[in-house]
């Protein structure tokens, strides 16, 4: 009631070489070595080589990219600081 109901994402890797991600709201930045992403309002970073995006569907938030990757970083959005210091 009232609440905003949790997005469901789903990630999936395969051989550290194939990137399936849903609920992508955008694609922030993107270069052979660094995928920048905001997904279901948290950011992710994907690190590797030779990364390029195979799809990108932004009306049903599906990517998939394929690459040598390394590391997948997530961080969430930032909270107000008196929301922070107030818990």
């Amino acid at each position: 009631m009232g609440q905003k109901e949790l997005e469901v994402q789903k990630l999936i890797l395969e051989d550290r070489k194939h990137l399936s991600l849903s609920g992508v709201e955008a694609v922030d930045g993107f270069s052979e070595q660094c995928l920048k992403l905001t997904v279901s309002g948290s950011k992710v970073v994907v690190l590797g080589n030779n990364i390029k995006i195979s799809a990108f569907n932004k009306q049903t938030g599906n990517l998939t990219a394929d690459g040598d990757i390394f590391e997948i970083k997530y961080s969430h959005k930032n909270q107000p600081l008196i929301k922070r210091l107030f818990k």
